[in-house]
Order: C-alpha cells, then sequence, then structure tokens
C-alpha cells in the first residue's frame, strides 16, 4: 500500500547515517531522490523535509539537464508548501545560490506550461527578485525551440504535447515586458507593444524576430522617454532663466507659470512622433 511505502521510506532516510551516501546517489539521468520526489505525484511534507535535513546537497544538485529539484516541483504543480520548502530551504543552506530562471522559464515552455510559469515568476518576485530574468533571451531561445518529441521533453511526461503553443509563446512575452510597460506609462506605446504581442507568428524564424522587434522598441522607448524628461527640464530651465522676477514672494507662483507655459507642451508630442519607434513587424519578409 502506498502508505506503508512511504512509512518505510520515511524510516530508511531516517535509518541512514552519514557514511551511507545512497541520499546523494544519481542514477541514470542524474536524479537524485529529491529531483525523483519533486517529478511525484504523491507529494508528502514530512520526506520533503526528511530528506532536504540528511541531503542538503540534493537541492542543488544538477540532473543530466543541467535542471535542479525546484524546477520539476513547478512542472509537476506541486502544491505551494512543497514550493516554499524548497525555496526557503535554497536560501537557508544555499544563500548565494543564483538559480537559472531563463533555463527554468525555456523548459516550461518547451513543455507547454504557462500556469507553470507564472507560478515560477511569482516565486522571482516574492522571494528572488534580486536575481536577474534575461526575457528576451527567454523568448528568442523558446521561439527556436523544435515541436518534436525529445529526450528533453520525455523525461517528464511523454504524453503532452511538445513545444510551446502559440497561446504560450504570446503568454511568455507579455509577462516579460509588463512591467516595463507599466513603467512607461504611456498608452500609445503600450498599445502597440500588445498589438505586436498579439500577432505572434507561428512560423520560428518569424517568432524569433517578432521577439527582437518587440524588445528593442521597448529599449527605444524607454530611452526617448528618459530623453524627452531631460528636454522637458532644459526648456523649463531656459524659461526661468528669462524671468526677472523677485524669487521670493511671487516667485513660486512665477516658477509654476513657466513650467506650463514653457513651451514643452507644443515641442514634446512633435519630438516624440518624430522619434517613436515603428512597430510594424513586416513579417511578410525573411
Amino acid at each position: 500500500p502506498p502508505n506503508a511505502t512511504l512509512r518505510h521510506l520515511k524510516e530508511a532516510i531516517g535509518a541512514a547515517t552519514d557514511s551511507n551516501a545512497t541520499g546523494t546517489q544519481q542514477d541514470c539521468l542524474g536524479m537524485t531522490p529529491l529531483h525523483i520526489l519533486a517529478c511525484s505525484t504523491k507529494h508528502d511534507m514530512d520526506i520533503y523535509q526528511s530528506l532536504i535535513e540528511k541531503y542538503p546537497s540534493n537541492i542543488t544538485t544538477e540532473d543530466k539537464w543541467g535542471d535542479l529539484p525546484i524546477l520539476y516541483a513547478f512542472w509537476g504543480n506541486a502544491p505551494w508548501e512543497v514550493i516554499q520548502l524548497l525555496v526557503e530551504s535554497l536560501k537557508s543552506y544555499f544563500p548565494n545560490h543564483a538559480l537559472d530562471w531563463g533555463r527554468m522559464i525555456v523548459t516550461l515552455g518547451e513543455a507547454d506550461e504557462p500556469d507553470s510559469i507564472r507560478n515560477l515568476f511569482d516565486t522571482h518576485q516574492n522571494h528572488f527578485s534580486d536575481q536577474n530574468i534575461n526575457w528576451e533571451e527567454c523568448a528568442v531561445e523558446l521561439a527556436r525551440s523544435e515541436r518534436a518529441y525529445t529526450e528533453r521533453i520525455q523525461r517528464y511526461q511523454s504524453a503532452r504535447s511538445k513545444g510551446a503553443s502559440t497561446e504560450t509563446f504570446i503568454f511568455l512575452l507579455r509577462l516579460g515586458v509588463a512591467n516595463r510597460l507599466e513603467s512607461l506609462g504611456v498608452g500609445k506605446w503600450q498599445n502597440e507593444a500588445e498589438n505586436l504581442i498579439n500577432e505572434c507568428p507561428d512560423d520560428r524564424y518569424f517568432r524569433v524576430q517578432q521577439a527582437r522587434l518587440l524588445y528593442s522598441n521597448l529599449s527605444s522607448c524607454e530611452q526617448l522617454k528618459e530623453a524627452t524628461w531631460l528636454l522637458e527640464l532644459a526648456v523649463w530651465k531656459a524659461k526661468i532663466g528669462e524671468s526677472t522676477s523677485n524669487i521670493h514672494g511671487q516667485g513660486g507662483e512665477e516658477r509654476n507659470q513657466c513650467r506650463i507655459n514653457c513651451g514643452v507642451q507644443q515641442i514634446l508630442p512633435i519630438v516624440v512622433s518624430f522619434l517613436s519607434p515603428k512597430w510594424e513587424s513586416n513579417l511578410g519578409a525573411k
């Protein structure tokens, strides 16, 4: 019976000694007992805790694909308390260990698991926000991946679809630029970026081009916004310099009027219109 098996496993872990290296051994796929447990559909917190306490090195041991047990926990939609335990254990035992977020995102994308990517992203934001994710490279690598049955994907569940679907690729693009678009706060640019994302092509080559264009335009918009902010300050300063009013008394009101009437409202729309990037994807030609 499953419960008896789990009980025997717990007893075996508890009885293990430091001289018994069974808990750190890797199978032919490079998986440790913690990898295998994370792949299971049966998640027992006592076994997780016992394994981690007895063999903490399992947490950062890579399998033959370079992946850690925590990836499989996300991939298999393990209960949130399991994810929390793995996160807390990683930060406790290995506080300086940097996770390869890009690898995990691409792997989950190839498995067509947007929900798992969302859970991974939330964990990054809540616990590892100081660790960088190169979203552009994630999108490009996923765009280049083959929609085929590969050993890498078959290792987990051969019955599921292989390769990122159009919906998953769009989800990844949208997730990767959401914070930057919100920071820009320019509705026109946000709409144009969203339109480009929604034009997601099926062809791998064009997906790469689309991802590159999206991130290139986003960087251009960020640079343009910073430049126009500096231009506004420069024009405002010049207008203030022309004023001969006393900076005391009426000075505060005068400064406000300078900002309103310095001409920035007429200049900036022209500058932005002229320098804004072109969002057309031109997907019809290589």
